[in-house]
């Protein structure tokens, strides 16, 4: 494994990638990091082939450019291959994904050696103790530019774990946030036990206005802050080993943000994902000239699925060699399958566009497509050209060109007997919130989701958990939900359970004094939302006919058969003054 660096010079670089089946290459890249310049896009061959590894950030002790110090180096008649002769630096990936790809292509040793070369700061701190290494980190440099984007954080707390083959997980977090009232409060995610029961999902449940929401818009607002710090009031307590959040959200009335596209002053734009029905839309100004708006439409979450089952393709091919990756098209069908039947997923192009150019063979192309009647959830019909996405047939699959001809606003057909199939409005959205995720979703991930109940049916809604605690198995990540499900709670460990409750005190949260998982409903209900809430409305009905009729006898006799044991024993006991 060569590593080199070449900056601005083409002709160096060609020759190099010409000579060599594994070598890294350090391109030049002028981006600020609050005055520091240390970031290097790469250019990378392994076993020959191209493989995109990320970019690589070097500081150079009392140096504030690294660039134009190889570039001085260079001058003087240095070759560019590392280490750096006779200088003190460390380094640090954009993302932990650098180091995997090298794993995953070439082995443990050839991603330890090249962190060697690399003087990775993560390796040669927390596994070496290297004193020079140690004095960088409590540089301005170091804190600044290496520590800048939350990539590059998670890549140095635990880099050092895959370089010694321990598992890398996401721990426990603290996180401070601010009530409805204005006042400071604390919540423990519990997201590791010793205990045998799951703990891989937490949620917060209680009555509306409690601050819920608010609370997944402060964690979203904290983690999107630049640089990051775990200093302020309000925040992570410390800086969470996370690699990346993605928020599912389809209430009207929710306020996340729905990217990161205008922080200019973010190159990490991939640390935050947003899904519900708000997006960007093109808008005329007066000028004529193109500028885009916030805006709600049911149409994003079709778009947004189109979209993201190719980006399921293109981490497939680029990332599946990396060791124990779970193929997302795989994990995708696997799950979906459980809410409906389908033989593959597909999305439209356009009609007019030349089949050959979406495939790399020609084996699958008299299977591979299909044209067809095509029906929204608006009964439109019109004629249709489908390409199948599928686990089987991800090498022969071209993305690029898909993405050219991609038809997004037709959203994902599923496909049964070679004809599309019809889905319910909830399956359909099911189908879009597992896409979606799947596309977005990195190792080490936090899924932030708002009331995943409102457009789910209660047999959905246990599907769904069972989905998420799949894919968070997957990809080594954990989830946070809002809601009010009830069979929800029910999956998921007291202590994992963070019940809001307005006191005179203000807000408390406190998980339930029983387990609730695998618990009665009733039990959690009567608790969460105060005593025999779901009942009420009945109850009320009963009273009034127990008076009307003046006995329980009269009322059980006049209900005749429309009538089960639990109410027979209920009417009893209101007689009695004991309900």
């Amino acid at each position: 494994m060569r590593i080199i660096y070449t900056g601005r010079d083409i002709k160096k670089q060609k020759a190099i990638l010409a000579e060599h089946q594994d070598v890294i290459i350090l391109l030049y890249d002028n981006w600020d990091d609050y005055s520091y310049k240390t970031s290097f896009p790469t250019e990378c061959l392994l076993n020959g082939n191209n493989v995109d590894i990320g970019t690589i950030k070097i500081l150079v002790e009392d140096k504030k450019t690294t660039f134009a110090y190889l570039d001085s180096l260079v001058a003087g008649g240095w070759d560019g291959m590392f280490p750096i002769p006779n200088t003190q630096y460390v380094s640090v990936p954009a993302a932990l994904t650098f180091y995997e790809q090298l794993e995953g292509h070439l082995g443990l040793d050839a991603a330890i050696a090249a962190a060697q070369l690399l003087r990775d700061a993560s390796y040669l701190t927390k596994l070496l103790d290297d004193n020079n290494a140690l004095r960088l980190l409590n540089t301005d440099g170091f804190r600044h530019s290496l520590q800048r984007e939350r990539g590059a954080i998670k890549a140095y707390l635990d880099g050092w774990k895959l370089f010694g083959q321990r598992s890398i997980t996401i721990g426990n977090q603290t996180f401070t946030f601010r009530t409805p009232s204005g006042e400071s409060t604390s919540i423990d995610l519990r997201f590791n036990s010793p205990t045998p029961l799951p703990h891989d999902i937490n949620v917060l449940i209680g009555p509306n206005g409690v601050g819920k929401s608010q609370l997944l818009l402060q964690i979203v607002n904290n983690w999107l802050q630049l640089p990051p710090s775990g200093q302020d009031q309000f925040g992570f307590t410390e800086r969470p080993n996370l690699n990346q959040l993605v928020v599912v959200s389809y209430s009207p009335f929710e306020l996340f943000p729905v990217d990161t596209s205008e922080d200019l002053d973010r190159k990490d734009h991939d640390v935050y994902r947003y899904f519900g029905f708000r997006g960007r839309m093109k808008a005329l100004t007066d000028s004529k000239r193109g500028s885009e708006r916030v805006t709600l439409s049911r149409d994003f979450p079709k778009t947004n699925a189109a979209r993201s089952l190719l980006a399921c393709l293109e981490d497939d091919k680029k990332y599946g060699a990396i060791k124990e990756w779970s193929s997302k098209l795989r994990t995708m069908e696997g799950v979906l399958k459980l809410a409906f039947s389908f033989d593959r997923a597909a999305v439209a192009v356009d009609s007019n566009a030349n089949v050959d150019c979406f495939f790399t063979t020609q084996e699958l192309l008299t299977e591979s497509y299909l044209e067809g009647e095509f029906s929204d959830e608006d009964f439109h019909s019109q004629s249709q050209l489908y390409v199948p996405i599928a686990s089987d047939r991800v090498q022969e699959l071209k993305v690029d060109e898909l993405r050219k001809h991609v038809q997004d606003q037709l959203g994902v057909m599923f496909l049964k007997d070679g004809k599309p199939i019809h889905l319910s409005s909830g399956q359909r959205l099911f189908s879009y919130i597992v896409i979606n995720i799947l596309g977005a979703i990195r190792r080490n991930s936090l899924i932030l989701v708002d009331e995943p109940e409102l457009f789910l049916h209660p047999t959905l809604e246990i599907t769904f958990i069972r989905m998420l605690k799949e894919i968070l198995a997957n990809y080594s990540s954990k989830a946070l939900l809002a809601t009010h499900s009830l069979v929800t709670v029910r999956e998921i460990p007291r202590e994992c359970v963070h019940v809001f409750e307005e006191s005179n005190e203000g807000l408390k949260i406190k998980p339930p004094p029983f387990e609730t998982f695998g618990g009665d409903v009733q039990r959690i209900s009567s608790y969460v939302f105060g005593d025999k809430s779901l009942s009420k409305p009945y109850e009320d009905w009963l009273k009034k006919q127990l008076a009307q009729y003046g006995s329980a006898e009269q009322l059980i006799s006049a209900l005749g058969k429309n009538i089960n044991e639990e109410l027979i024993v209920q009417i009893h006991a209101m007689e009695a003054g004991q309900w």
